[in-house]
Formats: C-alpha cells, sequence, structure tokens
C-alpha cells in the first residue's frame, strides 16, 4: 500500500489463480485508486498478556487503535471480506482477523480507480468477474464430486 497525495496504491492476492492451468497460488493484482483525500483505518490489538493469550480467539479482549499511516496498515495483514459504499466517494473495506489483529476497516474515499495484472496490463471488472465466477464454478464441481 501507497500514498502519494490523493493517488492510493493497494495490492491483493486473489484466490481465483489456485483454480487455473497451471495454478498461481498467489496471483496478485494492483488497484490504483484517484481522489484519495482521506484514508483511515481502525483495528483491534489482540491484547498482549498471558492470560487473554490462553482464552479462544473469538474471546480475547483487544484494544482499538487507530492509523491513517499506509505503512502501518499495509503491516497488518488484513484480508478484505466485504465493502460498504457511501455515496459521492465514501468506500468502508471490512477485513478480517490476522494473528495479532481482531479484524478492522479501512475507510477511504476515492472517484476513479485502475485496475492491473500481476505484470501490470490493465484488467477489467468483467475479467475479474469471469475469474470470480470460474472460481465458484470450480468449487462447486469439487463439491458435487464430495457428494458422489
Amino acid at each position: 500500500m501507497s500514498k502519494d497525495r490523493e493517488a492510493l496504491t493497494l495490492e491483493f492476492v486473489i484466490p481465483w489463480g489456485q483454480v487455473w492451468t497451471p495454478a498461481v497460488v498467489e496471483y496478485q493484482i494492483k488497484v490504483e485508486l484517484s481522489g484519495c483525500r482521506s484514508l483511515l483505518c481502525e483495528y483491534y490489538l489482540f491484547k498482549d498478556d498471558k492470560a487473554n493469550k490462553l482464552k479462544p480467539v473469538a474471546l480475547r479482549e483487544t484494544e482499538k487503535r487507530i492509523t491513517s499511516a499506509p505503512l502501518t496498515m499495509e503491516k497488518l495483514g488484513l484480508e478484505v471480506q466485504s465493502y460498504t459504499f457511501t455515496q459521492p466517494d465514501v468506500y468502508v473495506l471490512h477485513c478480517n482477523s490476522s494473528r495479532e489483529i481482531a479484524g478492522g476497516e479501512l475507510t477511504l474515499t476515492a472517484t476513479d480507480y485502475r485496475i492491473f495484472n500481476n505484470n501490470g496490463e490493465v484488467l477489467s471488472l468483467d475479467q475479474l468477474r469471469q475469474w470470480a465466477t470460474e472460481w465458484w464454478d470450480r468449487i462447486q464441481e469439487m463439491w458435487d464430486e464430495q457428494k458422489k
């Protein structure tokens, strides 16, 4: 993740390459957002004490943290699971947990985007939609085979 004035660049590993032949386990795309006047991450850090570490993950106590530093956000290891959009340009990326983080949210503004594959070539939303559909179709095939 990097931010330069109103330009924000995010890199994501997408799971769809796992079903390609040959498989690409960690296929990465890059998303460049423009109009990023605002960027904030709220996340929950697991408290680091022995008693807390002995509890099941869902019951561990956390401390809320807030940052606007892209480098700090990148180091958190959060994975985007869904998003919420509010007109005209506010996005909230809802993220799951990592080893030390109990989830979080990235809130940003964006007015336009470009998506690139791992070779730096522009990707369309239609291409991403096709990959996602193929991935889910392969999972359905796998489940159907397991039922036999």
